[in-house]
């Protein structure tokens, strides 16, 4: 039996990752408002909760679900525009 050799991206793989990377990043600089904020804390780990998202961009909690929707809906055009690979 051969042993398993790791698995190594290759250049391209990690060209496109660090592509893709880039162009999430930036577009979630172009976001309006606190879009940015609110985006970036929630891939944070572990993620805040609503509490601590509220004190942290003085919005009341029961705002945050509905801005967090139109900003990843606001993120998802972007994206579409750049042709997200």
């Amino acid at each position: 039996m051969c042993p398993t050799l790791p698995t190594v991206p290759s250049a391209e793989d990690q060209f496109l990752a660090e592509r893709r990377l880039r162009v999430v990043r930036d577009a979630v600089a172009a976001l309006p408002g606190r879009c940015p904020q609110l985006v970036a804390a929630l891939v944070e780990d572990p993620p805040p909760t609503y509490r601590e998202l509220s004190e942290r961009l003085g919005m009341p909690r029961g705002s945050i679900g509905p801005t967090r929707s139109r900003c990843l809906a606001c993120l998802r055009a972007l994206l579409h525009t750049e042709r997200y690979p």
